[in-house]
């Protein structure tokens, strides 16, 4: 995700100078045929203007579709940070230690597992989502036992819920938690799967091809229309023109396909790096664990 106030030329350069140095050639070659070897190449103003306000309106919906997609992955990210620190607070709070034979160590056991096994999930999801081995960050928080189940399984993150589920139905049985409490904590279980199904629609949905594709064919064939527009009244003024205006209708173009896939692991992408460690830290801090790692920092005005 880019962090930075403002963009970087660089990056501005790199992904727009094809673009640019089409433009202008373009509208140089037309300026100067109508104007040197004049050859009337000018086109009515007012069909192209027509065409022109009806591909804005479609940028303006795709952009607007991407940026929902863009922004509910951030929602959910957050609602699992917050179910995390509340789940964790929970297990916490909630599981005590009743009078009889269990210890207080079998206790405090069982709570560390299942926080730890809580920042797993976290970073199986995020691994899951970017493609990339779900297992890969995770081994310090589970044991060899757990691992090995895991790794038998195709959705890692839908396990580990299976987990949390049967550490709390073992906090039942061995009566550190009463049935209305485990209900409150089999609560947030059921919302951590309902944000990780939520990642897994828009990550399994793809954007309408048709709609991304038409959208940026319009904006390529209305760019190159420009010279043939200005060519008429503006001269040489014509090349800045559409290398501007151009630039405008790619520039949208650009942004909405840059959001529409939010856990692609690019500039654009959330931030579930950063996120993940965020729940790291607080959760392990939740522990009273001294070894707690440092937040993700941002490279060069991006976040990942």
């Amino acid at each position: 995700m880019i962090v930075r106030k403002h963009l970087d030329i660089k990056v501005v350069i790199k992904v727009g100078w094809k673009r640019v140095t089409s433009l202008a050639l373009v509208s140089s070659l037309v300026v100067f045929a109508y104007h040197h070897l004049w050859l009337d190449v000018s086109i009515d103003t007012l069909p192209a203007s027509i065409l022109g306000v009806a591909i804005a309106f479609l940028i303006g919906f795709r952009v607007n579709s991407a940026y929902e997609r863009w922004w509910e992955a951030r929602k959910l990210w957050g609602a699992i940070t917050n179910d995390s620190r509340s789940i964790s607070r929970q297990v916490l709070t909630l599981f005590t230690a009743p009078v009889g034979n269990h210890s207080d160590a079998q206790l405090v056991h069982l709570q560390r597992q299942f926080i730890k096994r809580q920042i797993a999930f976290c970073y199986a999801l995020k691994n899951t989502l970017r493609k990339h081995d779900a297992l890969k960050e995770i081994t310090s928080f589970v044991s060899e036992e757990e691992q090995n189940y895991l790794s038998t399984q195709k959705n890692i993150p839908n396990a580990i819920l299976l987990l949390q589920g049967k550490a709390l139905q073992e906090a039942r049985q061995l009566g550190y938690v009463d049935e209305f409490r485990m209900l409150q904590i089999d609560t947030r279980i059921n919302a951590l799967a309902d944000s990780m199904g939520g990642c897994e629609r828009i990550k399994n949905t793809v954007f309408p091809r048709q709609y991304s594709y038409y959208s940026t064919l319009f904006v390529k064939i209305y760019s190159f229309m420009l010279p043939f527009l200005f060519v008429n009244s503006s001269g040489w003024i014509t090349v800045p023109f559409t290398i501007i205006i151009g630039f405008i209708f790619f520039a949208l173009d650009t942004i909405a396909g840059g959001i529409e896939n939010p856990f692609e692991n690019t500039l654009n992408d959330t931030p579930m790096n950063a996120i993940c460690r965020n729940i790291e830290i607080n959760l392990l801090q939740m522990l009273d664990e001294k070894d707690i790692p440092s937040p993700v920092e941002a490279k060069n005005g991006f976040l990942y």
